[in-house]
């Protein structure tokens, strides 16, 4: 995931985001990126800090774990958001017919194939990201770092 690269500091996401920053490129994504993207910070947050599964820490002690990271994670979200030519887009109920087409045809997961609802509604086919499992959909072109 592009976005989590470059929250997390991994200089191979820079130049994209850097293109991005001075409107070289557009780019759009969904709000279930920010969910899962900060999901994912959390987690990698408590690893950075606490021995142990960040996931059990994260369950057993949700309050406490939140209460120190979310701030952090916040910050880095609003970051992300701010980027001008980043769109945004919202999940739509129609998506929801899209993916339940997708997912036993292309045996998408079910935020995968709302990401892809999410892409074919604004037709934009071409995706930034480390995932293969987007190779399974032919009419999508996937560019890596």
């Amino acid at each position: 995931m592009m976005p989590y690269m470059l929250l997390r500091g991994i200089a191979e996401a820079q130049p994209f985001f850097e293109r991005l920053e001075r409107g070289e490129v557009s780019a759009y994504t969904s709000v279930l990126t920010f969910d899962e993207l900060g999901y994912r910070l959390i987690l990698a947050l408590i690893k950075d800090r606490y021995a142990g599964s960040p996931l059990e820490l994260l369950r057993d002690q949700e309050e406490k774990m939140l209460e120190e990271f979310a701030p952090n994670v916040a910050s880095l979200l609003k970051r992300l958001r701010g980027y001008t030519h980043l769109t945004v887009l919202d999940v739509l109920v129609s998506d929801l017919d899209v993916m339940n087409e997708v997912m036993p045809q292309y045996h998408f997961r079910p935020r995968d194939a709302l990401h892809y609802a999410a892409m074919q509604r604004v037709g934009c086919l071409n995706l930034a990201s480390n995932d293969p499992d987007f190779d399974r959909i032919p009419t999508i072109e996937r560019y890596t770092i």
